[in-house]
């Protein structure tokens, strides 16, 4: 599943290593197993100009799009 990508994510100097890799949810920080985990599209990376990152999301806090 994959949430458009206007949707509000946290800045990224406040997110864990985790977070950034996609391992945890951006929100609440929960470790993501592959298969439930929530695409939430490819990000620009405003400190790396053309690079981008791939937020992931657990379901409740996709859902809730927090």
């Amino acid at each position: 599943m994959t949430l458009a990508t206007t949707t509000r994510l946290p800045a990224l100097d406040t997110l864990s290593d985790a977070q950034l890799r996609g391992a945890a949810c951006v929100w609440c920080g929960g470790l993501l197993l592959t298969a439930a985990a929530v695409d939430l599209g490819a990000r620009p990376d405003p400190a790396w100009p053309g690079a981008r990152w791939y937020p992931r999301a657990c379901p409740g806090c996709a859902e809730a799009g927090t």
